[in-house]
């Protein structure tokens, strides 16, 4: 445990809880998730920064003892979701491949992440279209099974229908184009 130091000077043990509403992790863990963890991840991130790097740099600079204080630091988990080869660019490619499926994404990133010591877990237990994540807060396994549709940026066809109706002709003249491209790419 980390410990503080009462007025006296005298250490005393504590245990620090941080507790950020919106994980998530269920028995099918699918699109909606991993977007909700990541952003968990992100505020992860700056908390601890903001909180734990700040506080510590000002102290020092203040010249104000404090002993370290020991933090998780996350980078590796947003880098394996956001970074380079991490599975959200990933999955913006599948997203743009003629014929992509989930299980093709997955298995990109079981080939993109097959080092130890990483927090993406593959097992072969998991379904073709499965994956996890040792997010600070814990591991979840991911079922991609809609990730593709779900990331296409489409908008419901009801918003259009809504759109298309406004009085404001600049949103009127935008959704009409959509719905336009809509029926010739169904040609």
């Amino acid at each position: 445990l980390p410990s503080g130091r009462d007025t006296s000077g005298k250490p005393y043990p504590y245990i620090g809880l941080l507790d950020i509403f919106g994980f998530e992790s269920f028995n099918v863990n699918d699109f909606e998730q991993i977007c909700i963890n990541h952003a968990n991840e992100v505020l992860q991130k700056k908390f601890t920064h903001d909180i734990f790097t700040s506080v510590q740099d000002e102290y020092k600079s203040e010249g104000i003892y404090l002993d370290d204080v020991p933090f998780v630091d996350n980078c590796d988990v947003l880098n394996l979701i956001e970074g380079k080869m991490g599975v959200i660019n990933m999955l913006n490619e599948e997203c743009v491949i003629p014929k992509s499926s989930e299980s093709n994404f997955v298995s990109k990133l079981n080939m993109a992440h097959n080092k130890p010591r990483t927090r993406f877990i593959r097992k072969k237990t998991f379904a073709p279209n499965q994956f996890g994540i040792k997010h600070y807060a814990g591991n979840v396994i991911y079922t991609a099974n809609t990730f593709i549709a779900k990331n296409l940026d489409t908008l419901p066809q009801d918003v259009i229908d809504a759109t298309v109706a406004s009085n404001n002709p600049l949103i009127k003249q935008f959704c009409l184009a959509i719905q336009r491209e809509k029926k010739s790419n169904k040609r």
